[in-house]
């Protein structure tokens, strides 16, 4: 259990909870709750400077708190009903012109999804924080467990997105390119129909299979890195290696899953009726986690770097960097 698990647990363990809760402390990525009617799902997420989302174009910046927050919700296997934020921003920062631009881009995901902003929190900060809060519905709610080896792990999607946003800022490069998370809700609802677990990569693809590992007591091999080829180019402009932008903790908020072989087919064959696009990254293994990447396997057993633990972004990249180095192994 890392650093923040224990002080969610520790937390958690002072308070009472809903005996119509379904999930347990870290076992889905929204609350889900048990009502006459299907289920309720909640979710609450706060962001920052150092979620290191571009904020020099505040109409891109709310489209993807926005996303953010309503991934939760989608990879929960819900449709999002209500949405609400607390707002805490430096008005000299944050004039009128960027709020409107700011809630703009909220608003357009919700019309696109059909939920409704039912209010929310304004305060001051010398730096600004989003806490975004959604609420949804779900008949078939989908949890983190329940996945067992031979499984195919699929996402939406490419890997990285997240990870260049926060390149561009900590490399001070001088880029137009802005990365727009996408949103998923109609992916999400046939992911509902066939998925036996999900979870949204906010933490990113490598973290977001870590945690299903450890909750079902399993491993994965992935195959396919499928990188945003912005974000490769990018990568290899810095001359840092490309496989940091599946370890990276700056998430691209896709939606990562796993399914049954035998619904492969049927899956595939939905998907392409509804045009839609998913690509298969790898399965679940018994206990070895496993990255193939180019000519090479990265062994992942044992990997246990957090940014937080790093006052100094560079050293974090760094510590990144020389772990693939010294667990890489050529495929002969």
């Amino acid at each position: 259990m890392n650093v923040e698990e224990n002080i969610i647990s520790l937390i958690s363990e002072q308070l009472p909870r809903s005996k119509k809760q379904l999930n347990e402390l870290f076992e889905s990525d929204a609350e889900i709750l048990k009502k006459r009617n299907g289920f309720l799902l909640f979710s609450v997420d706060d962001f920052s400077k150092e979620d290191h989302f571009l904020t020099t174009d505040p109409y891109q910046l709310g489209k993807n708190l926005a996303v953010a927050t309503l991934s939760d919700i989608f990879a929960s296997g819900g449709t999002p009903q209500y949405f609400s934020h607390s707002i805490a921003l430096n008005p000299e920062k944050w004039d009128d012109s960027y709020l409107i631009g700011l809630s703009r881009g909220v608003a357009e995901i919700l019309v696109e999804t059909g939920a409704a902003f039912i209010g929310g929190d304004l305060g001051t900060s010398e730096e600004w924080h989003y806490t975004g809060i959604a609420i949804g519905h779900s008949e078939k709610p989908l949890m983190r467990k329940k996945t067992v080896p031979g499984e195919l792990i699929y996402m939406t999607g490419n890997c990285g997105t997240g990870n260049l946003e926060a390149a561009i800022q900590l490399f001070n490069l001088d880029s137009e390119v802005t990365a727009q998370f996408e949103l998923r809700h109609k992916e999400a609802q046939l992911i509902q129909e066939f998925a036996t677990t999900c979870i949204d990569s906010s933490d990113g693809i490598g973290n977001a299979l870590r945690t299903i590992s450890t909750l079902n007591n399993t491993g994965f091999l992935i195959d396919r890195l499928n990188p945003d080829p912005i974000a490769s180019a990018f990568m290899a402009k810095l001359k840092l290696p490309e496989e940091l932008l599946f370890l990276g903790e700056c998430g691209e908020y896709e939606l990562v899953f796993t399914i049954k072989p035998e619904d492969e087919e049927n899956f595939l064959a939905e998907a392409e009726s509804r045009e839609l696009y998913f690509t298969k990254i790898g399965t679940i293994q018994n206990k070895e986690k496993m990255l193939v990447s180019g000519s090479k396997l990265y062994d992942l057993s044992d990997f246990n770097i957090k940014g937080r633990d790093f006052s100094d972004p560079q050293e974090y990249i760094y510590a990144l960097t020389k772990y693939l180095k010294s667990h890489e192994n050529e495929i002969s």
